[in-house]
């Protein structure tokens, strides 16, 4: 079980800290080994970069999840709209890629994205969520639900959750 964090306070900006300092050596230790996973072990760092940035000047926009240990194992950056929560950023800790910590957990992520479903309802938005999706994270995003809107680039397709969508994620979450 996840709960959420609506805000980055100054224990959020430690923890990210620490999740960069984490990715960081993750990356060393892909590039020295040459591990299958190197590729989103320097995705997941360069997102943390940016979502440690975007947490500092909109602290208000950051959402993240603690597991049952407190643990911060996923984050994001949100902007309400007028009929959607666009998602800018989501990102799971370090540990959760590599998975050889004891403070790696599975579903992060996921449990993060039905929280963010019901906040987007809870604002009137029936729980639609807009993206741009990272070519890495394509397969993620639609096995939780969301489809292609045909908008945005190769690199960055935009992609939708949409409130049937939205439904059966929060559904599959409680």
């Amino acid at each position: 079980m996840f709960s959420l964090v609506d805000r980055a306070d100054y224990t959020i900006h430690q923890e990210l800290e620490e999740w960069s300092q984490v990715a960081a050596d993750n990356v060393s230790r892909a590039i020295e080994s040459d591990s299958p996973l190197s590729s989103r072990i320097e995705i997941n760092a360069n997102v943390i970069s940016d979502l440690q940035v975007e947490a500092l000047m909109s602290p208000e926009d950051f959402r993240g999840v603690r597991d049952e240990q407190g643990i911060l194992q996923a984050g994001a950056v949100v902007t309400d709209m007028d009929d959607h929560l666009f998602v800018e950023y989501l990102v799971t800790a370090p540990w959760n890629i590599t998975q050889d910590l004891p403070r790696a957990v599975k579903k992060a992520a996921t449990a993060l994205m039905a929280l963010l479903a019901r906040e987007s309802d809870s604002n009137g938005h029936s729980g639609r969520i807009l993206l741009y999706a990272i070519p890495d994270a394509v397969e993620f995003y639609r096995k939780i639900g969301f489809i292609d809107t045909e908008e945005g680039s190769p690199n960055a397709p935009e992609m939708e959750l949409t409130p049937t969508a939205a439904v059966r994620l929060m559904n599959r979450q409680t």
